[in-house]
């Protein structure tokens, strides 16, 4: 059986201008312009690209982080 996670997850996110080396306590991560650079709510960092990303995530209010999230709801592409 397949399953999903019903829950959004929050990231911060921010666009690679330019191609960049990050160094991680897991390794270095190799990002190209247009990458994603992502940090999720326990610290951890990782990449994401542009087409995954878009079809991943979408902006979220910074009045909405206060109130409860729509658990409901789908996201993607």
């Amino acid at each position: 059986m397949v399953y999903r996670s019903i829950k959004p997850l929050l990231v911060d996110a921010v666009q690679m201008d330019e191609s960049a080396d990050i160094p991680t306590p897991g390794g270095v991560l190799h990002l190209k312009a247009g990458d994603w650079l992502l940090r999720d709510s326990q610290g951890n960092i990782s990449r994401c690209d542009d087409v995954n990303f878009k079809c991943t995530y979408q902006a979220f209010p910074k009045r909405a982080q206060q109130e409860s999230t729509d658990e409901g709801k789908t996201w993607g592409c």
